[in-house]
Parts: C-alpha cells; structure tokens; sequence
C-alpha cells in the first residue's frame, strides 16, 4: 500500500510539472491538466476604480485597476492592461491565442474616459492639439493583443496583454470582465536555440515569465559548453588597452578579479580581423529563419559584415562561450572625427503608427538613434529585410510582419566614451573612488531637479514628475529638491550643490541639447570641482547624444554626458541620458521618458537590481508591453548608460552628524532692538521687541565640523531665504507689525537637518 502512495504521489508531481500553469490576481498559481504544448492561465481582476480628473481644461474621467497599468495610445481611451510574458515551451512556437471571459459586468454609463495625450520632445515647449471628435467604437476590439515573441538566454517568451475593461465612446459605457481564461496553442518551432545552463540564467526566467514551472521543458535544449569564464569583458583599441596614465583599463580588471570575478581586455582590432566574427565566420548570421536571406545577403554583404556587427558577434561568442555577463564598450563614437570612432555604434530605427512628433516645423522620424540595445540583445541580426533601418518594428518590415528588434537583454552592457589616456584615466579613477566609497555620508542624499518645461497644466514644470520618482526612493535617504516651481534656479546653484553638497544620486528633468544639461554647458560641467563622484539619470533631450549629432549636424565637441563621465577629473561616475529626444507629454505625467525612468528607480529598490547596467535594462523590458505605444520604442533604444554597467549603487550610508543652532541677532531674551542694534532689555515683554529692518543672524555648527550646507529662514512657518554662507543671516525688512515666529532651519551637506524658532515681537514698517 505504502508503494502504492508513493506511485501516487510520484504521478502528481510529474502531472504538475508537465502542466501548463493557471494565473490568479488574487489567488496565485493553480495547475491546469494540459499538456506541455498548450498553456492556459486563469486571471481574476477586481472592479475597476473611475475617478474624475482634469485635463486640458476638461473633467474626464480616470479608470484604474489596482497593480496594472493603463494604455496611452495617442487618441484612445487610457484603460487597464494585464500583461502577462508567457515561457513558451522548448521546441515550440505561437500558433494561435484564445480568450474565454466570463462574468462581464457594467460598471455604469456616461463617461468619459480621458485619453492618450501627445508626447512633445523635450527640447520645446511646443503644444500639440489632440483630436475630440467622437466615434461609434468600442475600445478595445479585442480583449488580448499579441505583443511579440523575444528571447533572454535561449529561452522564448511570449508577451500578451489582456484587456478586462472595455469602453463604448458614444454612450460612455464602461464594463469588465471578472475572469479572463488565456489558452496559447503552439506548433512545433524550427528554430535552434541553446542555453548556458546556468542556475542564475534560469533563476531570471523563472522571476520574469507567468508560468515558470515550464522551464523544465528546456532540459531538452542543448547546452554550451564554455571554455573559459570572463564574466566580464571591455572592449577597446590598442592604444587605450595599454594606455599609460594615473589609471587604466587594466587597474578596472584588477578590481573585478579583486572581487572575485573574472575579467579581460579585448581589443577591436583583434575582433574586426578574426573571420570568425563576420557573417560567413561561426558567430556570423549565417543561418537566419528569413527566406530571402540568401537572394539579399549578397547585395549587402557589407552591411552585416562591418565593425558593428563584428563586435556583436564577438560579444556572442563572449556570453556564449565565455560565459559573459557584463560588457563595458570602452570606446568613443564620434563620426565627425573618424580616429575617435573606436566602438561604432549602430543607429537604430524608431517611428511608431501615430508617433505624433511632427509639429510643422520637426521632422522627428529617427532612423538613427545610438543605442547600445544593439551590443547587448544578441538574438538576430536586427535587419529582417535587411534594408538600410535597424531594429524596425513589425510594420515596417518589409518582407514580413516580424519585429526586427531582440529587445530582451544577454549581455549588461556600458560605454565609457574615451578616445584618450586622460579620459580612461578619470572614467577609471571615478568608477574606483565610487565602489570604494563605503561609509561616506553623502551617500544618503538624492537631488530630484525640475526645469520649467512649459507644457501645458500638469506638465509645465519638471518636479511635478520628478515628485513622482521620490516614493520610490528608500526612507533611510534624505531626498533634496530644486525645483523651478518653487522658485527660478540658475546654473551657479546647481554648481553649488554639486562641489559642495555633492548628492549621490541625481535625477533631473528639464530642457538639453547636445552640449548641455542641468542649465550646464561643457565648459560648466569641466569647472566642477567634487570629489565626490555622483550618479545622474536625466530625461533631458540630446545630452547622451555620443555620435554629437543634431539632426544629420555633427559636432566636433562630445556630448554632455561624456563631459560629465570622462572628460573630467570631477562629475559623474556614471550617467543615463538620451541620444536623441527625451519624450515628454502635455496636461499629463505619463510620458514615455517619465516611465522609464520610474522603472530605473524601481529596479533599483523595489527589484534589488542594484547593477547599473542590469537596471537600465530592467527599466527598457518592463515597458515591452506597450513597445508599440507612442514614444515607447523611441526612449527604449536612446536611454544609454555612460558608465560601468557591473557597478551597483550603494545603500544610504545613515548621518551621524549632530547640528546646533543658536540665535545671536536678536538674542532669545526681552530686549529692544532698534534697526538691529540691542539697545537695553525690555522687561515688559519675554521676547525680542524690534523697532525697524533687522538683520536675523544665526550661528550653525555641526559635530563633526564642516558639515553645515546651509541656513533656512522661516517666517511663520514660510520659507523666506535660504544662505549658504556664514554668517547665516536674513533681512526682516517688509511690514510686519505684532508678534511673529522666525525659525531657522539648518541641512547638513549628506542629508539630515535641525531648526529652532524663535517668536519676536515686531514694528517694521518696511524698507
């Protein structure tokens, strides 16, 4: 009998494994008796939430479901969407999706749903005009749309976003689905795939896709069997491999193997000239699942045969056999200074349907966008029909309705845009003071900056989106803002607070060029003199442009962004920035630049991806859901990281510094003063009496010394002035009659901060 069970128990457990897997909302996984070549998930969705709002002047009205996201296609109704990555079995391939939904319910009627707004480049303040003519359709058609099919590491997954709520335009009806059954079919797949066999490979599938227990189909797939292990690789010319100054390539190696990784310099020169790495070498794209492939390949043989591609295909053999994780491109790619393009880069295609960035006078189509997306997605060749745009989409192919793009990540990837030995000498020096920076107090500070944008409502200033990042920033940091909503900033203050309250982590929104963010020109960037090294992500237009390019106009001068990584001893250690237009919006905080840069941020300290390399990824794949949407593929392929992509940001370092204040004009004591002279104490009263402008001056000191940033005036309880220098000190010179409250609040340069008040009484007629 006993065997018997166990018999029993043996069968279950194969039948679970074998199964494909059932998703609840609120329940988690429950199995399904299907076979390995079907997968049906089960999905419960709760009511959805409406809420009035205003946009462009308009009460619309808001539809939520709790933990999904809603749509912004230009135009269309913003609804909820639950979007599910499907682990397709080994060996098979999509043939067919099916929706069973029950319980439909109607939410009410008479609404009007607010709809996706116009995305604006941030290097304007230009409005565009929405379209409000109403139709007789009901959005959306259909209850699932196929996203696309990606690979990560050999293995397939599918995405597919359902749709539970559905609304009418006309008659402003609003109904949902409770339970939405997902069926997926598939067929035998002709593809060879491979994987690395490697746990830590299967323990990102597992976490990414909604149905992991499939993975067990790939005990199947062949495996490659490394050679060596470099997890982590850079790639340069000769001369910077043995470049001669203070630091070098080799001392960034040295750090990786000192701790505990393996690591080695490849040169450009080698790769180019190795046969192995062009298109008839073994790592070529000889054998792409693409019939017109040997009719084109030889009109074009150049094309999958240059620099780029080499480097690619070298970079596959590096994750493939060497078991690479982490590429550092250690090379500039300037096309105006052809000794300078050491790490070509690949200009990547992005115009959507409906992409709305032609105001008259832009022509925002991009066929060019640097995107190192390119040296880190390894699966095809990026040209399906082998024309001259890389990395179309499915609509624009123009052999088949195939997305060009591999958009899901092997290889973590970073450039250090260096073309001189001065230049890899600070990216190194940088990069080494940052992960040897344990314990430093300014690790607990975070800076958010916004610009006045000038978009219309909502979107007219920066730090209403930047007051969006702050949530998912940890409570153990102090989080600093300097926002023009608040109040004109200029480039001096921001140098400030750079050299002298150096923040560790800075996120910034507002208006750039190629040569200038932050309200920082190069040459401003080059006069900083911190030695604290700080991280920025910027959604600001064109500072990441590393080819210095601006609209088809080359410049000799790099970019901002290798201004603040390599071009200084000072600045960043590392930044992420856009090569071409950041995406705002108008009346709205939801922009394809805004929501990648929350997903960076949520990577970091929601997801505990702490690489940087790995969390630009992370912040790019979480949006493939909606890679079609307006914007989305655009800010996907030009958010490039400038820095090593295997460094992790530290945690906040907890402040133990202790401030004291002290009021010395006027004394905390019933004393007259007269035009901020003590005359003689004032018994009638308890506290300071002043008759005529006054000078409030305090005295802050910090325990240890030389921690003190700077002095904050509060008059009843509203700021007034902020000084940054000794003598801390305010000028009470507007009418003021009666009893009043001064408070002094003083911040520390790494966080933390400590006020004291004090009431006076006050006969100031003015100035």
């Amino acid at each position: 009998m006993k065997n018997l069970n166990k018999i029993l128990i043996s069968s279950v457990v194969i039948l679970f494994l074998f199964s494909a897997v059932s998703a609840s909302m609120n329940s988690g996984y429950n199995t399904e008796s299907e076979s390995l070549e079907d997968i049906t998930l089960n999905f419960t969705f709760p009511k959805p939430k409406i809420e009035k709002i205003e946009v462009n002047n308009e009460i619309c009205d808001r539809v939520t479901i709790n933990g999904l996201p809603n749509s912004g296609e230009l135009n269309h109704p913003r609804l909820p969407i639950k979007s599910v990555k499907l682990l397709m079995p080994y060996g098979r391939e999509l043939d067919f999706v099916n929706i069973v939904a029950k319980e439909k319910s109607l939410v009410g009627r008479g609404y009007n749903v607010e709809i996706g707004h116009n995305i604006i480049p941030l290097e304007s303040n230009a409005a565009l005009q929405d379209s409000n003519e109403k139709h007789d359709r009901v959005f959306p058609e259909k209850l699932y749309s196929v996203v696309g099919t990606h690979r990560f590491r050999g293995y397939t997954v599918l995405f597919v976003n359902l749709h539970p709520v559905q609304y009418a335009e006309n008659t402003g009806e609003i109904a949902y689905y409770k339970h939405i059954t997902l069926e997926v079919k598939t067929k035998e797949s002709l593809a060879n795939t491979f994987i690395r066999g490697l746990q830590k490979d299967t323990d990102i599938v597992t976490k990414l896709v909604d149905n992991p227990s499939c993975i067990i189909s790939y005990n199947d797939a062949p495996v490659s069997t490394s050679r060596d292990t470099v997890e982590y690789v850079i790639i340069t010319n000769e001369e910077l491999k043995d470049a001669t100054g203070d630091y070098t390539f080799q001392d960034l190696v040295q750090s990786k193997i000192d701790k505990g990784m393996s690591a080695d310099i490849f040169t450009v020169e080698d790769i180019v000239n190795n046969s192995n790495y062009s298109v008839n070498g073994t790592w070529g794209d000889n054998n792409p699942d693409n019939p017109f492939y040997t009719s084109v390949i030889t009109a074009n043989f150049s094309r999958f045969n240059d620099a780029q591609a080499k480097i690619r295909n070298f970079i596959r053999y590096a994750y493939t056999e060497l078991g690479t994780d982490y590429v550092l491109l250690g090379g500039d790619a300037d096309v105006a200074v052809p000794e300078d393009n050491i790490i070509p880069l690949r200009g990547l295609y992005a115009c959507e349907e409906g992409l709305p960035l032609d105001t008259g006078t832009l022509d925002l189509e991009e066929d060019d966008i640097p995107s190192d997306v390119y040296y880190a997605c390894l699966d095809g060749n990026y040209n399906y029909d082998m024309d001259e745009r890389w990395g179309e989409n499915a609509t624009h192919n123009n052999i088949s309705n195939v997305e060009e793009a591999d958009l899901l990540a092997e290889i973590y990837v970073g450039r250090a845009c260096v073309d001189a030995d001065d230049e890899v000498s600070n990216f190194v020096m940088k990069t080494l003071a940052y992960e040897n920076s344990d314990e430093e107090p300014y690790l607990v500070k975070a800076l958010m900056v916004g610009e006045y944008l000038g978009f219309p409502g909502v979107s007219a200033y920066g730090g209403n989106y930047k007051d969006l990042i702050i949530p998912l920033i940890p409570d153990d940091y102090y989080v600093d803002t300097l926002y023009e909503r608040e109040g004109h900033w200029g480039k001096s203050d921001i140098i400030n607070i750079l050299n002298t309250a150096t923040p560790h982590l800075l996120n910034h929104l507002g208006h750039g060029f190629v040569d200038y963010a932050l309200k920082l020109g190069n040459s401003d960037i080059l006069s900083l003199t911190n030695d604290k090294y700080f991280f920025i992500y910027s959604q600001t237009c064109l500072a990441g442009s590393f080819d210095n390019c601006y609209r088809e106009t080359y410049y000799v001068e790099d970019c901002a962004a290798e201004h603040f990584t390599v071009e200084t001893p000072h600045g960043a250690f590392a930044v992420i920035m856009n090569a071409r237009f950041g995406l705002g919006s108008e009346d709205t905080l939801y922009s394809p630049s805004q929501v990648l840069d929350e997903s960076f941020f949520t990577a970091l300290f929601n997801e505990s991806i702490r690489e940087l390399g790995r969390a630009n990824h992370y912040s790019k794949e979480d949006h493939i859901w909606h890679i079609n949407e307006n914007g989305i593929r655009w800010v996907y392929y030009e958010t490039n990281l400038f820095g090593d992509p295997e460094v992790s940001i530290k945690d906040s370092c907890p402040s133990s510094v202790v401030f004291n204040i002290t009021f010395t004009c006027p004394e905390n004591s019933g004393s007259l003063y007269i035009l901020g002279k003590k005359m003689f104490p004032f018994f009638l009263i308890k506290v300071p009496f002043l008759i005529g402008r006054t000078t409030m001056q305090v005295e802050a000191i910090s325990d240890p010394e030389g921690q003190v940033f700077s002095v904050e005036f509060y008059l009843d309880n509203e700021s007034q002035h902020v000084d940054y220098e000794a003598p801390y000190e305010y000028n009470l010179n507007t009418f003021l009659v009666g009893r009043h409250t001064v408070t002094a609040e003083v911040h520390g340069i790494y966080g933390g901060k400590e006020s004291k008040s004090i009431d006076i009484v006050t006969f100031i007629l003015g100035k």
